[in-house]
């Protein structure tokens, strides 16, 4: 369970890959509003289930989401600041260069630091249930 760890780096990391779950379920719900299902459906069996897993310790769960921020670190990066979101008029040609760098390497820095404390926390998540 979360709160029977000391770490208060694995808990703020664990709170917030949680709550980005929970955040992407509640906008999958919003979309089935609308009449697109496949989000729902998405949520039902990614979103719900990895902030259960990640609420609970479990490695399956802790693997999901450390392959789900390795995929931020390398397609973020490359799907912002390449040549044909320019050309699709995706980017703004006149603004600044750091406008747009600024938001992907902030996010890019916080997956990897994610990705560090999933790393070095590794024996956290157990598979015994004892807890």
């Amino acid at each position: 369970m979360l709160s029977t760890h000391d770490s208060p780096a694995l808990k703020g990391v664990l709170l917030l890959l949680i709550l980005c779950c929970l955040w992407f379920a509640t906008s999958a719900v919003g979309e089935a509003v609308s009449g697109n299902w496949l989000p729902l459906a998405v949520a039902l069996l990614l979103w719900l289930p990895l902030a259960w897993g990640l609420w609970r310790l479990h490695p399956l769960a802790r693997r999901v989401a450390v392959a789900l921020l390795w995929l931020v670190v390398i397609v973020l990066p490359i799907g912002v600041i390449n040549p044909f979101a320019a050309m699709d008029g995706a980017v703004d040609i006149g603004q600044p260069l750091w406008r747009l760098l600024v938001p992907v390497f902030s996010g890019v820095a916080l997956a990897l630091f994610m990705l560090h404390i999933l790393g070095k926390y590794k024996a956290e998540f157990s598979r015994d249930d004892t807890r």
